[in-house]
């Protein structure tokens, strides 16, 4: 199926971003990322975070530039969740998949500096959920002034597409991570994109 898949453009990743339509949630507009440069804004003690996030959040240095969509989701009593969707071109993707699998075989913990104090973050991989070409699912602690912050990540690769899910968790609240059958619904809706 990867081999079939095409590069999508934004107006296309825009089409295939899910649709927000529930009783409990804001409404927030699927959001065209502009160019930026690289991955600057990961100011991170070790190298190996400092890629994982980069991939993860397609923020890392590629040429040619993918095409990058983000989404933002509140949910009644919750503290959201985002979306981000990026399409390379050729084999971008599954060289960008390999960047996220490689920072997570080594990233354990990270220092990065903050408005008001050093975040200190923890990374926990979890068990890789079963969908598109390749996933990877991990979750960051640190402890802020307002409790333990939590964010849970699902990386899933399916074709030319790499999506990454954020669920929040402030406090100490026991959040679930990012409704699965969202995830589920995103990639398949990422799939007919690209056949």
């Amino acid at each position: 199926m990867a081999s079939a898949s095409r590069s999508l453009t934004s107006e296309q990743l825009v089409a295939a971003a899910l649709p927000q339509e529930g009783p409990d949630e804001d409404r927030h507009p699927v959001a065209v990322r502009t160019s930026r440069g690289g991955d600057q804004e990961y100011q991170v003690s070790d190298p190996a975070c400092g890629q994982l996030l980069a991939a993860a959040h397609a923020r890392r240095p590629s040429q040619p530039s993918p095409a990058v969509v983000d989404q933002r989701f509140d949910w009644k009593d919750d503290n959201g969740g985002a979306s981000t969707l990026a399409s390379y071109g050729n084999s971008g993707a599954v060289a960008v998949f390999a960047e996220v699998r490689e920072g997570l075989s080594t990233c354990r913990y990270y220092e990065s500096p903050a408005p008001t104090t050093t975040y200190k973050g923890t990374v926990t991989v979890g068990p890789a959920p079963r969908l598109g070409d390749e996933a990877v699912q991990f979750e960051i602690t640190a402890p802020t002034e307002g409790g333990t912050h939590v964010t849970r990540y699902t990386v899933v690769r399916t074709g030319s597409v790499i999506a990454t899910f954020t669920k929040l968790s402030v406090g100490g609240r026991d959040i679930p991570a990012f409704p699965p059958a969202m995830i589920a619904q995103q990639i398949s809706l990422l799939q007919q994109a690209q056949s």
